[in-house]
C-alpha cells in the first residue's frame, strides 16, 4: 500500500488562479484621447454627456484603451466604454462593456470578459474591481485556464493586497494529472494555503488515487487533512489489479522528502484485495510498509479473523508479509469444509505469511489453542484443546490449519465428536463476520467533465487578437 496523498501537484493546479486586477483601468491620471472618428456631446436621461464614437484610443500613463465608442457622464464621474481592449504592462483585457467611476475608482466589466496575462487567462460574464479595496469580484461564473489545466467555478472573489481567493459554486480543477471538485475553495498564494469545502472529490491520474469528503485541508508542509462523515480514499496498485478503500472520519496526511504518513480516526474501515480490517485509528508509515490498528481493532484475511488491543502490520507488494498483536489478542478461523472455528490466544501473538496466505501463526507466553480435527472423509472428528506456558504455533497448508506444537508445562485434551464440542470457546473469544467491511461503493464526479470550450463565443477584438498573433 502506498501512500496516498494529494502532493504538491495539488498546490500546482490551484495556481491557474493567478491573475492581475486591471487597476489601469481609465484611472484618475492624465487621459489621452489619441483617436476618435468623431466626439458629440448629448443629453441622456437628463445628464451631459461627453461622446467618443468610432474607432476610440485612449491611453493613460499605465494603459492603453481601445473602443467602439466611449461616454463620459461628467456629473457623476462615470465612463461607458463599449467592445473595449485594454492594454497594460501585464495583462490584455477584453469585455462587451466597461462601467467606470473615477470617484469610487470601481470597475465593471461586462458581457464576453476575457483578462489575459502571461500565465493564464480568465472567461466570465461579469467582473468587477474594487480598486481602492484590492479587491476583483466575479458575480458570474468563471474559468481560468493556464498551460497546466482550468478552474471552473459560479462566482468568486480576489483580494490582491493579501494574495487571497474565494470561490464558490461547483469549483472544479483539472489539469493532465488529476481532477478536483467541491462546493467552494479559498486559497492564500503567500502562505500556500488550500482549503475545499463541501462534497469534495478528487483523482490523481500519477498515483491512481480517488479520494472524497466533506472538507480538504492543504498546506505548505506537506500536510493534507480529509474530513467527512466518511472520508474516502481508493488506490489502485500499479498494474490495477488491486484496489485498497480507507474510510474514516478524518484521514490526515504528511509528505515530506523521506517519508510519508497517513493517520485515520473514528469509525476507520479498510477493504482491499486482500484484507480487511475495522479500528478507532489507523496509523500507516509509507517507508516501513506498515500500518498499525488501534482501538477494538479486528482484521480478516481470507477466513480468518484476529481481534486485540493493537495490531501491526507488514505488507509487501500490497500483501500482509507480517502480523503481531498484543496484549492478550486471539486469532480465529472458520474450517472451509466443516465451519468449525479453529482458536488461538496468547499474550503475543506473530502470523507470518506467503503470497497472501498465512504460514504460520506463533503465540507467546500462557498460550491457549482450539484445533477441531477432520476424518479422512472430511467430516468432524473431535477437537484438541491445549494450554502452554510458553510459546505454541499453529502450522498452515495453503492457508488451512493443519497441526501445531507447543513448548513448556503442557496441559491438553481431545474432545470426541458430540454436538457440545461445536461451540467450544476460548475466554477471549471473538468471532465477528458481520463486522467485516464489504467493498465500498466507488465514487465519481457529481459534476460532468469541464468542457473544452470557452464559455461564450470569443468578442471580435479578441479573435483578431489571436489571429495577429498566430500571423
Amino acid at each position: 500500500m502506498r501512500l496516498p496523498i494529494m502532493h504538491s501537484k495539488t498546490a500546482s493546479i490551484l495556481l491557474v488562479i493567478l491573475f492581475m486586477i486591471p487597476t489601469a483601468v481609465l484611472s484618475q491620471t492624465r487621459v489621452n484621447i489619441l483617436d476618435a472618428d468623431r466626439g458629440e456631446g448629448s443629453v441622456i436621461n437628463g445628464q451631459q454627456v461627453q461622446k467618443l464614437l468610432g474607432n476610440v484610443k485612449i491611453s493613460t500613463d499605465r494603459m492603453m484603451l481601445d473602443a467602439d465608442s466611449v461616454y463620459q457622464f461628467t456629473e457623476e464621474n462615470l465612463f461607458h466604454a463599449f467592445n473595449i481592449q485594454i492594454e497594460t504592462e501585464s495583462e490584455m483585457i477584453w469585455a462587451d462593456t466597461l462601467y467606470y467611476n473615477t470617484q469610487t475608482d470601481y470597475s465593471e466589466l461586462r458581457g464576453r470578459v476575457i483578462v489575459q496575462s502571461e500565465s493564464n487567462t480568465v472567461f466570465s460574464d461579469a467582473m468587477d474591481a474594487a480598486l481602492a479595496l484590492d479587491l476583483i469580484i466575479f458575480s458570474d461564473p468563471v474559468r481560468f485556464e493556464d498551460e497546466r489545466g482550468t478552474l471552473l467555478a459560479e462566482s468568486g472573489l480576489y483580494y490582491q493586497d493579501i494574495d487571497s481567493a474565494a470561490f464558490r459554486g461547483n469549483v472544479q480543477l483539472a489539469d493532465s494529472t488529476q481532477y478536483l471538485e467541491a462546493d467552494s475553495l479559498f486559497m492564500n498564494r503567500q502562505i500556500d494555503l488550500y482549503e475545499l469545502f463541501g462534497r469534495v472529490y478528487a483523482d490523481d491520474y500519477e498515483d491512481q488515487v480517488t479520494f472524497s469528503g466533506n472538507y480538504l485541508y492543504a498546506d505548505s508542509t506537506g500536510y493534507r487533512l480529509l474530513t467527512g462523515d466518511d472520508a474516502w480514499l481508493m488506490e489502485l496498485n500499479e498494474n490495477e489489479s488491486d484496489t485498497t478503500h480507507l474510510l474514516a472520519k478524518t484521514i490526515e496526511l504528511v509528505e515530506t522528502d523521506t517519508t510519508s504518513t497517513m493517520d485515520a480516526f473514528e469509525n476507520v474501515r479498510i477493504w482491499s484485495t486482500k484484507f480487511t480490517a475495522i479500528a478507532d485509528t489507523a496509523l500507516y508509515r509509507d517507508h516501513e510498509e506498515k500500518f498499525e490498528l488501534r482501538s477494538n481493532p479486528k482484521l480478516w484475511q481470507k477466513n480468518m479473523q484476529l481481534t486485540g488491543p493493537v495490531i501491526e502490520a507488514y505488507l509487501e507488494n500490497d500483501d500482509i508479509r507480517f502480523l503481531s498483536s498484543y496484549p492478550r489478542p486471539i486469532a480465529v478461523q472458520e474450517d472451509t469444509i466443516t465451519g468449525r472455528l479453529h482458536q488461538m490466544a496468547g499474550d503475543t501473538l506473530h502470523a507470518y505469511f506467503a503470497d497472501g496466505a498465512v504460514e504460520r501463526i506463533v503465540v507467546f507466553n500462557e498460550s491457549e489453542i482450539i484445533f477441531h480435527q477432520r476424518d479422512e472423509e472430511d467430516q468432524p472428528d473431535g477437537l484438541l484443546e491445549m494450554i502452554a506456558a510458553g510459546s505454541s504455533t499453529m502450522f498452515f497448508v495453503d492457508g488451512e490449519f493443519d497441526l501445531f506444537k507447543a513448548e513448556r508445562n503442557i496441559d491438553g485434551s481431545y474432545l470426541p465428536e458430540s454436538p457440545q464440542i461445536v461451540n467450544r470457546r476460548l475466554d477471549n473469544f471473538s468471532w465477528n463476520p458481520e463486522q467485516k467491511p464489504q467493498k465500498p461503493v466507488i465514487q465519481n464526479p457529481r459534476l460532468p467533465a469541464i468542457p473544452e470550450e470557452r464559455p461564450f463565443e470569443l468578442p471580435p477584438r479578441y479573435v483578431r487578437y489571436l489571429e495577429n498573433i498566430q500571423n
